[in-house]
């Protein structure tokens, strides 16, 4: 099978096509590792995902979630360096999300990229700090031994919000043009590889559509656009997804009991091949190994594909289909994994 097939994402060399996409656990204890957290990427990791994609892990320097992990100070790379100690002893390889919340949990002190919001406003000098808050989170996360970084831009998160033109209202050199709404993560880019390395992966989780039913939304036209910038301005990969949870669609679609369900992002991420030339890695629905293998050997461009649901439900799926096996993930999509204390299937 193709999947099961070594390839390179970002200069990694990976074991197979499979990756597991960012997951966010909930199970942080005050944003530090937990035992919990060390046994979900040891479970992947025994189960021979070929790369494991760090759950979003916050770099502002405000806790807003109890049990969302952070890498906002150095006192992080311990315990994160021990759970990739145990994936590379287990063969796999790993790169961390790095993610800034902004309003997406609410409190006091969230911020966002415009005045279109009751969070404080953020100025150039503010956002210039925030750069070098991903850039310091990235290069923890060197220290730590993770073999690369992702810069989260998709579901409502900060950057996403940036990105559209729906929520970003600025006037500055930082709103307007798409150019204008990259600008945050070409810089966030920038100065990742001025502090790693030029040579340390860098890819990012893009939002191909926002699928909202509002005008001047992000859509799979600005989507094209906005990879194009990236590829320009020089992004290892792009792990194409879509939605937002105030969307048409969120960003974990349910229902996905047919074949022809899945891989829903995939007439995006075709879109965007059209038009850029870095390796793309597609998210979104993937349930059985035949259409993963379809995708995999008719579109070369896209070189590996994410699950997150599926490998909540069975951390050894892949281990399972390197030995045989054919049958789809019995993930039904219920979404009832998304647990605030904890993340995990219902079936287990």
């Amino acid at each position: 099978m193709k999947l099961l097939t070594k390839t390179s994402i970002a200069g990694i060399e990976i074991n197979n096509r499979i990756v597991r996409s960012a997951t966010a656990g909930f199970m942080a204890e005050k944003g530090y590792v937990s035992d919990r957290v060390t046994d979900v990427y040891r479970d992947l990791a025994k189960g021979q995902v070929g790369l494991i994609i760090f759950e979003d892990t916050n770099v502002g320097e405000i806790d807003v979630a109890p049990h969302h992990l952070m890498i906002n100070t150095d006192s992080h790379i311990s315990g994160l360096k021990d759970i990739v100690d145990i994936i590379h002893l287990n063969n796999s390889k790993t790169i961390i999300q790095l993610s800034h919340s902004g309003s997406f949990f609410k409190n006091d002190k969230t911020i966002d990229s415009s005045d279109n919001f009751d969070e404080t406003i953020l100025d150039e000098k503010s956002i210039k700090k925030i750069v070098k808050l991903f850039a310091q989170g990235a290069l923890r996360a060197q220290k730590a031994g993770f073999d690369g970084v992702q810069i989260h831009c998709a579901h409502g998160y900060f950057l996403t919000k940036f990105l559209s033109p729906f929520f970003n209202k600025r006037k500055d050199k930082y709103g307007g043009s798409t150019e204008n709404r990259s600008r945050i993560i070409v810089e966030i880019l920038n100065e990742i590889k001025s502090v790693c390395g030029s040579q340390y992966p860098v890819i990012m989780k893009l939002s191909s559509s926002d699928f909202m039913k509002e005008d001047n939304t992000t859509d799979i036209t600005e989507g094209v656009k906005i990879a194009k910038i990236m590829e320009e301005a020089g992004i290892d990969a792009i792990e194409v997804s879509g939605g937002v949870f105030y969307g048409e669609y969120s960003c974990a679609r349910t229902k996905i009991f047919k074949q022809e369900d899945e891989a829903y992002h995939l007439e995006n991420a075709l879109e965007i091949a059209k038009e850029v030339s870095v390796p793309l890695i597609l998210v979104g629905g993937m349930r059985s190994p035949e259409l993963i293998n379809k995708v995999l050997n008719n579109y070369p461009q896209i070189v590996a594909v994410s699950l997150s649901r599926p490998l909540l439900s069975e951390p050894d799926l892949v281990k399972k289909w390197s030995q045989g096996d054919t049958k789809k993930a019995r993930c039904v999509s219920c979404n009832k994994c998304f647990n605030p204390t904890g993340a995990k299937c219902i079936m287990n």
